[in-house]
């Protein structure tokens, strides 16, 4: 990771920050949902773009290099359309590689992500507005020195094969944490359960990506698979998010190792440090333990109020789970209790000047999360298609985009997306998909049956 020090002052950071923010505020008040404008934006299902060599949305494999025919031939790239509203990418080789394949096979869908949020970050089209888009871009800069070098790697190689300036697409990466500050924020709910909560003891680990989209409407939802190569390779790891996205927002490793960060308000938030998101994928590709990824977090440099969920084995082998929260300045842990952890966006533990944390907090989604859970301590089990804890009633919000339930020892995972037309995604069919060491397979929503 590098260490560089930025050269902006305090003061400087707080005007970047001010002026992010009023681009966020003032954007907000589009009403999530409103069909895009944005010049490669989504004309409906099935539409194939102009652009994209792969042609109609189909189920047949796409390899890179295109010379690749078949799985045994030597690709760094793989991609399965399940339908027009989702997509499989396996990318595998260098930094370079893998992005270039990204890139190279999600071309018009990154292409788009990159015009649409652009276009939320520039609210209006007069000097001010592309005043105010360079002033988050140059935010996203700041962040830039903070992130690892395989990533910016990967980055530039994406923009590259996608024919989209790095900088416009490191952004897209950034712009959730560049605009936190006060401006807008997801809404996440997330919650593992193990030992004496679940059926088996196995852990049941579930998150709801609740956010009202800000540039994301009309992007392709992604399962992305990253199988590193090389001097300095980390795990292999899957995160969910978006075609043109290199971190995601829900991630598993090959390990067993979990992440997801919901948003946490009141603490002190500023550019110089690592974005939430890439933080999250950094505990995927370098943690093998609990233990290991809380330190992830604790040894920072940390830019925003997160709360970090974090499961898997612990270095006793043995699994575990933890909610790491945290802003710039400091990290609290959360401990399971009875093989129960879990968070919506209260501060539970970590004290800060404003917003006194809670215990047991008073958010509805909290509750009824936890109350669902624990009516079912002992029974919870994954393969139980008639418990879905994440998707249940009053647990995910009107701006779901995607709702999972995951088993971490199994290396499978129950997911839901939006499609984009203002419905949750938990209210959409979850599909079951299982992780095989160099793919990401649909399976039957029977194969959980015992």
């Amino acid at each position: 990771m590098t260490s560089h020090s930025p050269s902006n002052s305090p003061k400087a950071l707080a005007a970047l920050v001010f002026f992010c923010v009023l681009a966020a505020l003032a954007a907000a008040f589009i009403p999530y949902g409103k069909p895009s404008t944005a010049p490669h934006a989504s004309s409906g299902p099935g539409v194939a773009f102009a652009e994209d060599a792969g042609g109609a949305h189909a189920s047949k494999p796409a390899f890179w290099p295109q010379e690749a025919k078949a799985e045994s031939d030597a690709w760094t790239g793989r991609l399965v359309r399940v339908d027009e509203h989702l997509a499989i990418l396996s990318v595998r080789g260098t930094p370079e590689q893998r992005g270039a394949a990204h890139g190279k096979l999600l071309r018009a869908e990154v292409r788009r992500l990159v015009s649409s949020v652009n276009k939320y970050l520039t609210p209006s089209n007069d000097e001010r507005g592309k005043q105010q888009f360079e002033t988050c871009l140059k935010g996203a800069r700041v962040m830039k020195k903070y992130l690892e070098a395989d990533v910016l790697v990967e980055l530039d190689a994406c923009a590259k094969a996608a024919e989209v300036d790095a900088d416009e697409l490191l952004l897209a990466q950034l712009f959730g944490d560049v605009n936190r500050a006060k401006g807008f924020a997801s809404f996440c709910s997330s919650f593992a359960a193990f030992g004496p909560a679940t059926k088996d003891g196995k852990p049941v680990v579930g998150r709801n990506f609740d956010y009202a989209g800000h540039g994301l409407e009309g992007g392709l939802p992604l399962i992305l698979q990253e199988l590193p190569t090389g001097a300095g390779a980390g795990h292999a790891f899957v995160t969910i998010g978006y075609a043109g996205i290199l971190n995601g927002w829900t991630a598993l490793n090959a390990e067993g190792i979990f992440a997801s960060n919901n948003t946490l308000f009141g603490g002190a938030d500023k550019l110089e440090g690592i974005s939430t998101c890439f933080l999250l994928r950094k505990i995927v590709e370098r943690a093998g333990t609990v233990e290991e990824g809380v330190a992830l977090v604790e040894k920072g440099p940390r830019a925003c109020t997160t709360g970090m969920l974090i499961a898997g084995k612990n270095r006793s082998g043995t699994w575990d789970a933890r909610f790491a929260e945290f802003d710039a300045e400091k990290v609290a842990v959360l401990d399971p209790v009875d093989g129960l952890v879990m968070g919506t966006n209260t501060r539970q533990k970590l004290a800060v000047s404003t917003l006194a944390p809670s215990a047991d907090p008073g958010c509805g989604r909290y509750q009824t999360l936890k109350k669902y859970v624990r009516d079912r301590k002992g029974g919870l089990d994954f393969g139980d298609l008639k418990q879905n804890p994440i998707g249940a009633k009053d647990v995910y919000m009107s701006i779901n985009l995607h709702s999972a339930l995951l088993d971490l020892e199994g290396q499978r995972f129950r997911l839901a997306v939006s499609p984009g037309d203002n419905t949750p995604a938990a209210e959409h069919p979850f599909r079951v998909f299982k992780i095989e060491k160099d793919k990401v397979v649909e399976v039957s929503p029977e194969s959980l049956q015992p």
